[in-house]
């Protein structure tokens, strides 16, 4: 009789929620020898579980730190910066937007995927007690994967820029590129020297932290069977490949909401002539100083068009599709689940996600780019220049640009395409051009798109692979675009007007426009740039696209300043570029080539002062260059770092090598192979 109530009640709870405890003994776990874990599960539920709990090996202090802006808790553990993402949370109400949408917006079948990912963090979490970075948020729920993904999303679809120009009266700048860029290029067969599809997957990230790419295949008996990155709490692969296809991710810069500037007085606000009321919520946080923490509280006014932010220079409001839709991890499900062409524009018909380029190759040689956004449409016959003078509904848009009028080119004559966050326009070669327009489309380019444009079009025949790396791997400013426009003034110096600079202006004259590791005039002018986006307190990108080019004056003081700093850490000007910028971890330390804005990205930060040392922190990550054929995917991938984030691990640091070298490792959906050539093989939990 015990036995029948206890599975009368198991059966109910399941009813009741759609979700049966996964059993860890369903599912492998197989390491790799770069410690990169491949996982199978009969279910994609039970993959999904399988998925989180590798990722918690590696690195379950991030994956926690994602979770904990779920619950506004972040300022808690990691100080100021998390409390700004707690604070975000609450401001654009997406605590309340995914409590609201869960039960009636994402379907059965994720939710499975979602609980079981969910389970197997508190699993380890209980297993595992002594990294719980902040016990009272045990246990996490599947809500909090949404909150989390949701409020990024909000930021990198331009909330982030928005609160920041606002709150430095600087809205200018909300139309900015941010310093995380991205590369991707796919080549259709025709165009390639072995007939197959070449794509390649390069977006730009930290290198490490809650936005670092993490490297997983997931595998399910129920045709989940992908190779690709996610970042931590990632309940799917974000961009990868699978048997038959693969895509890669760039962001796009369109303007997807919009800075209103209200007139108020009191709790009252203009609207259609009419003053209204503001609305009201209190959001309580918390904040660790030191060995403290503090609470705060704060009052987040509403209005007409969204959340409103208070300056001493003006109220203002806000309003992002991004914050207002819960499904974007769900379309990455079914873009990971698709077994072709079709079914992944079916996926990406869900219009869920609030932003990026979609690059897409697959074995039937089809290539696909589209500028995939939630945009609003807006009327064009109204003046949508920021901030909008926020007194009328006109400009309170409530559709968003439909799928048929977005930025899309399928299978170009040119026979290729590529986007490095330039503009939709030139995605292609001459003449296969995308030719639509709406209000708010991003219409600026910059270097590497620039430069991906000039190699793709000198190729006149097919390509060969050492061309497909090539462009890759270029590390050259164009001299023909935006980067030698707005920077023109700095190689024009006159020696003979600034006779103390003599020196670094003949290195600044004699460079080749190329971050090799081994160029000695390369260092002088990637100080000089430094220099100048402190200046500016704007990211590089910024200063090849905004509208007056650089001053003469400006670059003479920033080229002495650069003088200074050589001469003060290296005792001469006279420096390799790799031995001033590294990749830098643990105990490894390697010399690394790039620049900020080329092809080969680097973003790298000042390290050690005292000797003028630059660390590679983001731009080139983790990558894959892929080929489609008759045979299936053939997949080459390597990360910056290696596969774990524990120091103690020997996969702490071991694809650096590669990396630096710009070499690969082979990846390979055979099973069998992965198996026999296992550095480890278990069960979640051993």
């Amino acid at each position: 009789m015990y036995l029948r109530i206890l599975l009368l009640s198991f059966f109910i709870i399941v009813q009741a929620t759609g979700f049966a405890q996964v059993n860890p003994k369903n599912i492998t776990i197989v390491r790799d020898s770069f410690g990169v874990p491949h996982i199978h599960g009969k279910t994609d539920a039970e993959a999904a579980y399988g998925l989180a709990w590798a990722h918690s090996e590696d690195n379950f202090k991030d994956i926690q730190e994602n979770l904990l802006v779920s619950k506004g808790m972040l300022g808690e553990v990691i100080g100021k910066e998390g409390v700004l993402f707690d604070f975000a949370l609450r401001f654009f109400s997406i605590d309340t937007l995914v409590d609201y949408h869960y039960e009636k917006q994402i379907s059965p079948d994720y939710k499975l995927v979602l609980e079981a990912y969910i389970q197997a963090i508190n699993d380890y979490a209980k297993a595992h007690p002594k990294e719980v970075l902040l016990k009272k948020t045990l246990p996490f729920e599947a809500k909090d994967i949404l909150k989390s993904s949701t409020l990024s999303l909000t930021l990198f679809a331009g909330g982030g820029m928005a609160l920041k120009a606002i709150k430095e009266n600087r809205i200018e700048f909300f139309f900015q590129p941010n310093e995380i860029g991205s590369n991707s290029l796919a080549i259709a067969p025709n165009r390639t020297e072995d007939g197959k599809t070449w794509l390649l997957l390069n977006s730009h990230q930290p290198l490490e932290g809650r936005f670092a790419w993490y490297e997983a295949h997931v595998k399910s008996d129920e045709g989940w069977d992908i190779i690709g990155s996610l970042f931590p709490g990632g309940t799917t692969i974000f961009t990868g490949s699978t048997p038959t296809f693969g895509w890669a991710h760039t962001t796009n810069y369109h303007t997807f909401g919009d800075i209103y500037k209200l007139t108020h007085k009191g709790n009252k606000y203009l609207y259609d002539n009419e003053w209204k009321t503001f609305t009201s919520r209190k959001a309580k946080l918390k904040i660790k100083l030191g060995g403290i923490k503090l609470g705060l509280t704060k009052k987040i006014l509403s209005c007409e068009y969204g959340p409103v932010f208070k300056t001493k220079h003006g109220w203002y409001a806000v309003k992002f599709p991004g914050a207002m839709d819960i499904r974007s991890n769900e379309q990455w499900y079914r873009m990971n689940k698709a077994k072709n062409l079709k079914e992944f524009e079916q996926a990406l018909r869900m219009e869920a996600i609030p932003l990026f380029n979609i690059m897409y190759g697959d074995v039937e040689g089809n290539i696909l780019y589209q500028s995939g956004c939630q945009i609003p449409l807006r009327d064009p016959a109204l003046n949508w220049k920021q901030p909008i003078h926020g007194v009328s509904s006109k400009y309170n848009w409530n559709k968003l640009v439909p799928y048929e009028l977005k930025p899309t080119l399928l299978n170009p004559s040119c026979g290729y395409l590529f986007s490095c966050n330039q503009s939709q326009y030139l995605a292609t070669g001459k003449g296969c051009e995308w030719k639509g327009d709406f209000v708010g489309i991003q219409r600026f380019n910059y270097n590497r798109g620039e430069r991906y444009a000039e190699l793709t079009d000198s190729i006149k025949g097919k390509f060969t692979w050492q061309d497909f790396m090539r462009i890759k791997f270029d590390k050259s400013y164009s001299r023909n675009a935006s980067y030698a426009k707005n920077f023109k003034a700095l190689y024009e110096l006159n020696e003979a007007m600034y006779p103390k600079l003599a020196d670094v202006i003949g290195k600044v004259k004699k460079w080749n426009w190329s971050g090799d590791i081994t160029n000695r005039e390369a260092p002088v002018v990637f100080l000089t740039q430094e220099i100048l986006m402190k200046k500016w307190k704007a990211p590089f990108a910024f200063l090849m696209i905004k509208d007056k080019p650089l001053e003469e004056a400006q670059c003479a003081w920033a080229l002495a300043k650069a003088k200074k700093a050589m001469l003060k850490n290296y005792g001469t000007t006279d420096v390799a570029l790799g031995d001033m910028q590294r990749l830098v971890r643990g105990s490894v330390n390697l010399p690394t080539s790039g620049m900020r804005e080329v092809s080969r990205a680097a973003d790298s930060k000042l390290i050690k002062k005292s000797k003028g040392i630059y660390a590679l922190k983001g731009g080139d990550g983790y990558m894959q260059l892929n080929r489609y054929g008759k045979d299936g995917a053939e997949i080459l991938s390597v990360s910056p770092y290696g596969a774990s984030s524990h120091p103690s691990s020997k996969h702490y640091t071991d694809q650096m090598e590669l990396f630096t070298n710009e070499k690969f490792k082979p990846m390979t959906f055979d099973w069998k192979a992965i198996q026999q050539n296992a550095e480890r093989i278990y069960h979640p939990g051993e």
